[in-house]
Parts: structure tokens; sequence; C-alpha cells
């Protein structure tokens, strides 16, 4: 069946009419995809925790910064005497350190590098005051 003439021109009509009263897109301003906006709630997020994060020292050399708060879990860089954010620190599920003087740390903190990386965790063993909890670091 093929439309009549009058249905046509309604529907042309109201095709006109839509566009006319769609709100205009202004060539200068993109609309913005969906990944670009949770990108920016991520570095929002990321720049809150920066702002609440302990600047603190690893003073040894060679220490494996990992992807877990064990001896066994992956690591992902190695550090020598360099400063670090950490952002908290937990004893639950960890891997006990033997420090230098032979005293047993199960403490473990959430660190970055204060230019920006992946979090990752290092032994509070290797960390400057970190003999056993660090003070002003939160609990995760």
């Amino acid at each position: 069946m093929t439309p009549t003439r009058p249905a046509t021109a309604v529907a042309a009509a109201l095709c006109a009419a839509a566009l006319l009263t769609a709100p205009a897109v202004q060539a200068d301003e993109p609309p913005r995809p969906a990944a670009a906006a949770q990108e920016d709630t991520d570095q929002a997020r990321a720049e809150a925790q920066a702002a609440n994060a302990k600047r603190v020292y690893l003073y040894a050399s060679n220490v494996n910064l990992r992807s877990a708060p064990r001896t066994s879990a992956y690591p992902l860089a190695t550090k020598s005497r360099i400063w670090l954010l950490a952002y908290c620190q937990t004893n639950r599920n960890t891997t006990p350190v033997k420090a230098a003087d032979g005293s047993v740390n199960r403490w473990w903190s959430k660190v970055t590098l204060p230019s920006g990386s992946d979090f990752a965790w290092v032994s509070n063993v290797y960390l400057r005051g970190g003999n056993q909890k660090i003070a002003g670091v939160p609990d995760c």
C-alpha cells in the first residue's frame, strides 16, 4: 500500500518540526563521550586522594613495589631512595617482613609516585618511620 499525498505531507511536516525544535549543537563544543566523563571523574577522585596522601621516604635500595601487600605479589617496579605518596596502610592479609634490626613488621602502605603512577604496595619496613605503622597514614 502506498501512502497518500496528505499522509506524506504530514510526515514531512512532523520531521521538519522536530528538526526546528531540537537543541542546537555548537561546532566548537562536540558532545563528550561517556568515557571522557568517566576519566574526568577518575581524575577528580585521584586529585582528592592525592590531597589526602602523605609523603613518605623510601630509604632503602632496590625495593620492589608490589601489586598486593605480600612478598609473593607481582613486582610492578623497583625503586631506591625516593619520595612516595602513601594513601593508606594495612596489616591484614599481608606478608610479614623482617627489618634489619630483626623485628618483624606486617604493615604495608599503598603508594604512588608523586609524579603519578598506578597504585603499588611497599612494606613499611623500607619507609622512614615505618618500624610498624606510619603516623599520619590512615588504615585501608
